[in-house]
């Protein structure tokens, strides 16, 4: 079994549930880190969700999670994990328009 340290990444995440990560067929992943930054100019909420694709479910990490301007949180990170097996994900929303960047870190097991 192949391991292979990596990041994705997304930029001005705003009011619509986006995708920043979907794990590739044939593989699992394991999410290290994973940080919001509120890039806008006043506080937002953020929700952070994990997409089964197994159930078709979303369902909340995070859920209108205050950051302030200029501030940044993280998601998961030290001895919070999460896996994901092919085709889930992790989806990013604000309740404000084009006002999050994001850095998410993984270990891709093929």
């Amino acid at each position: 079994m192949a391991s292979a340290f990596k990041t994705a990444t997304g930029a001005n995440i705003g009011t619509s549930l986006t995708s920043v990560f979907t794990a590739p067929s044939g593989s699992t992943c394991t999410i290290i880190g994973l940080y919001l930054c509120n890039q806008s100019g006043g506080a937002i909420e953020a929700n952070t969700v994990f997409y089964d694709a197994s159930s078709t479910t979303n369902v909340n990490i995070t859920h209108n999670t205050p950051i302030q301007s200029g501030s940044s949180v993280a998601v998961i990170g030290g001895d919070a994990k999460v896996v994901l097996e092919a085709g889930d994900s992790i989806r990013i929303q604000s309740n404000v328009v084009n006002s999050i960047d994001v850095v998410l870190s993984y270990l891709e097991q093929t």
